[in-house]
């Protein structure tokens, strides 16, 4: 399953510290159990949520463990939970894994309705959490300037990376 988290920096003055937070936070998130992957993004199009984070999980049931309690959720945020605004959580079902975006490609999200032309799209129907979006549909371009001419294309977002995918230590 797929829990994608969205929202906006408000202390945009702040960016480069949040950055590394958040990197440290991505770090915190895959060392919890039912978590196994996380990768982080930028939305290229208006967005009134334009990061973008795609975990890999198990199940909602993650969300309510007591290990994710003690790491993550709106309570791990710190100081950054009021420094943040319109923050989605929703989790996915139909896709099993996260895609890894390469860093010189890019992220494409579909609203239930819109059209990405050319892009393999993947949908996914909301399950636990916020279910700000019933249904939304995601898929990966090798290259970002490929996807340039979705920008601005209503109900999708072409989102580049902001770090590599991120995997959970397996022993």
């Amino acid at each position: 399953m797929i829990y994608m988290v969205e929202m906006a920096l408000i202390a945009t003055d702040r960016r480069v510290e949040w950055d590394a937070w958040y990197l440290g936070h991505m770090h915190k998130l895959i060392s919890i159990p039912g978590i196994h992957a996380t990768q982080r993004f930028e939305s290229l199009s208006e967005s009134t949520s334009p990061f973008v984070a795609l975990h890999q999980v198990d199940g909602p049931e993650v969300f309510t463990s007591d290990a994710y309690r003690a790491k993550a959720g709106p309570g791990g945020t710190g100081e950054w939970q009021h420094l943040m605004n319109n923050w989605y959580r929703n989790v996915f079902d139909g896709i099993a894994e996260t895609p890894d975006v390469p860093l010189d490609g890019a992220l494409i999200v579909v609203e239930d309705g819109a059209e990405a032309g050319f892009v393999p799209l993947q949908w996914m129907h909301s399950v636990g959490l916020d279910k700000s979006s019933e249904r939304r549909a995601i898929g990966v371009v090798a290259h970002l300037d490929d996807a340039r001419g979705l920008i601005g294309r209503k109900g999708v977002r072409v989102c580049k990376p902001l770090t590599p995918r991120l995997v959970e230590a397996r022993v």
